[in-house]
């Protein structure tokens, strides 16, 4: 979220006492992501946190929230792991020895902090930190989560439940009118005009769908959402993953598509840094690649497009969403498309070998 939570600091720090037993001394709002509350809590002596507050009276929070009864005890088993090359932030027990606390309406999670930039802001990626992103994902594809943990595991099931919204909410750009909010006429600017191209996107995406249904392929644990935004690389080499809530039992390409180029970054590169991991025979499958290139554009554009127009969300926060429909989302889609196309022409049988 882009603005601190309502309820503030005082809040916080009896959550923190309440919860974890800890004395804050200190508490930094952190402005990134859309689906909850990001802060960095200082505690005397010198010790550092990150705590995450959803919201779970918005629908995108409700998610997060119920994912999270699988994400944290898997982020809990990652760290434990201490993998070569990839790591997580610890959650935290609370005092009773939950990894989460709730508050109505609010669900928290306390972290061990991981000091140091994203790589939001690192494109285009180099070769070499696009093959060190390879070697972790590929590291983190061969764990195996006991069968607990399988169990409650989300399954990538190839269904988009957001394409009915997002057509509805398409069509409702077209009642905006002068009368309305600037913040709502703004959206109508950005958005309307590009109506077939995403309806086009859309008929794509499903057809892609349909021929990922008759490619069987092995699944693993992926991370879900594998951009430069939730990795932190330390000086001395090690990355981290952040913003597990999106992990999934699913094919590599739910991890590896945003790598074949579309957004900047070397496919290649990002297929010899695997390899030298993966040691067995590696195939990637242009119809899941493109299946999930295609999908990420839509589930962003229909989740950015139903907070401005349907949640009761500040104004800082609606201007910041049409700003990302705008700028990483709607901007992207003829790469997608080029890039796809492309990769679809080199493959051989359902497959590209780099």
């Amino acid at each position: 979220m882009k603005l601190p939570l309502p309820e503030g600091n005082t809040f916080i720090r009896a959550l923190l006492r309440e919860q974890w037993h800890l004395e804050v001394t200190g508490i930094h709002f952190i402005p990134v992501g859309d689906s909850a509350y990001s802060y960095r809590i200082e505690v005397s002596p010198d010790s550092r946190y990150y705590l995450k507050i959803v919201d779970q009276r918005s629908p995108t929070g409700q998610r997060t929230a119920a994912h999270m009864e699988f994400s944290l005890p898997l982020q809990q088993l990652v760290a434990q792991l201490h993998l070569a090359g990839v790591q997580a932030p610890r959650p935290l027990p609370t005092s009773t020895g939950a990894l989460s606390a709730i508050h109505e309406p609010f669900l928290c999670a306390l972290y061990t902090f991981i000091p140091g930039e994203t790589l939001a802001n690192a494109y285009p990626l180099s070769p070499a930190l696009v093959q060190r992103i390879a070697q972790a994902l590929a590291t983190l594809h061969a764990v195996q989560i006991p069968a607990f943990l399988r169990q409650r595991s989300p399954q990538d099931n190839l269904t988009a439940p957001f394409d009915a919204d997002l057509l509805a909410d398409l069509t409702a750009l077209y009642t905006i009118s002068v009368h309305d909010a600037p913040i709502l006429q703004r959206l109508r600017e950005v958005v309307w005009p590009q109506r077939e191209q995403i309806r086009a996107f859309l008929v794509h995406s499903q057809e892609y769908a349909r021929k990922a249904q008759q490619t069987p392929v092995s699944s693993v644990l992926c991370h879900g959402d594998a951009w430069g935004g939730n990795m932190i690389v330390s000086p001395s080499g090690q990355l981290t993953l952040l913003d597990w809530e999106s992990a999934v039992i699913a094919p590599p390409e739910r991890d590896v598509f945003p790598y074949i180029g579309y957004i900047g970054p070397d496919f290649a590169a990002f297929d010899a840094g695997y390899r030298l991991i993966h040691k067995e025979p590696m195939h990637w499958h242009t119809d899941w690649l493109a299946y999930y290139a295609y999908r990420i554009q839509l589930r962003n554009l229909a989740h950015w497009l139903h907070n401005v127009l349907h949640e009761p969300l500040d104004e800082v926060q609606r201007a910041n969403d049409v700003t990302m429909i705008e700028h990483h989302c709607l901007d992207r889609l003829e790469s997608v498309e080029r890039t796809m196309t492309a990769l679809v022409a080199r493959s051989t049988d359902g497959v590209v070998d780099i």
